[in-house]
């Protein structure tokens, strides 16, 4: 009796190969944990992309500049505008500053320092409305063209 490949499930396909003598069953377990290690990765990723667009949204609406993770005299908090974790707040933060969203300053008596000069609970997030860093920098180029 021969069984096709495209007929079988993962779970199926892995018996089957271990039955024919093709995998031993500690590669089945590890293969299997690994699709379940990746499954896990996708969805987590996936969380944390859905944040980032809560994030960018609720702040785009918004009529605050500087933010911080949470509330404080002279910030927005994050996490009064979406309901997520601080470590998933971070997180997103991080990426979208890496992206240009967001800009990460310290601030300290309303000056503005680098992070480096200030301590964690200084660190503030200055969302600028205007063109992410990417297009930034084609804009120059296009202006540096014309000035040719």
């Amino acid at each position: 009796m021969t069984t096709s490949i495209e007929t079988l499930s993962t779970t199926a396909l892995l018996n089957e190969l271990i039955s024919r003598g093709i995998l031993s069953q500690n590669q089945a377990d590890s293969a299997t944990k690994k699709a379940g290690r990746a499954a896990e990765k996708a969805a987590k990723t996936a969380a944390l992309n859905k944040l980032k667009v809560q994030i960018t949204e609720a702040v785009t609406g918004g009529s605050a500049r500087v933010y911080s993770v949470k509330e404080t005299g002279n910030s927005t908090g994050i996490m009064n505008l979406v309901e997520a974790e601080r470590s998933q707040v971070l997180k997103a933060l991080t990426q979208l500053t890496a992206e240009g969203v967001f800009r990460k300053v310290g601030l300290v008596g309303g000056v503005e320092k680098p992070t480096s000069e200030v301590n964690a609970f200084q660190i503030r997030y200055i969302f600028d409305a205007a063109v992410p860093a990417e297009e930034e920098e084609v804009a120059e180029e296009e202006v540096a063209e014309e000035g040719k």
